[in-house]
């Protein structure tokens, strides 16, 4: 496939598909230490490893379907499962921004005994990817299937 089918919202993916990732090594969660200064983990090391990890596991998925059609002329059937690529794309971005905003709002002292943890940069920086996958995929999903 051409570069020039590469379409805004393609690129929209693209780009927050690897913001999303880069994200999910940057603290997700800060506590102070009780030795002096601040600890963190990232969503990887978060001890909430499949759920803190699976919004960027979901935007790498979109942004690699979206770079194996654009560069590599991969073909995918027209349907998955009954759904179009666009709506599998689209339903992906709404759970992964869901995801993220439950990340957001939750006490992020649930269950660690008020040990001080606050959220990190990577959590904002998943949500500020989570939306920009979302509103790719809504792009996406206005042009119609005629680009991929």
């Amino acid at each position: 496939m051409q570069n020039s089918k590469l379409s805004t919202a393609n690129i929209v993916i693209l780009a927050a598909g690897v913001v999303i990732l880069i994200g999910s090594f940057l603290p997700f969660y800060k506590a102070d230490s009780p030795l002096g200064g601040t600890d963190s983990s990232n969503a990887w090391s978060s001890g909430q490893f499949l759920i803190a990890t699976l919004p960027a596991l979901l935007g790498v998925l979109m942004a690699v379907q979206v770079a194996l059609v654009a560069f590599a002329n991969t073909t995918f059937p027209e349907r998955v499962l009954g759904f179009t690529w666009d709506q599998v794309h689209l339903a992906l971005a709404f759970q992964i921004t869901i995801m993220m905003l439950f990340f957001l709002i939750r006490d992020p002292n649930f269950g660690v005994g008020g040990l001080g943890v606050d959220r990190g940069l990577g959590l904002f920086v998943m949500l500020v990817a989570a939306i920009g996958l979302l509103v790719g995929a809504v792009m996406r999903s206005r042009e119609g299937a005629t680009t991929y």
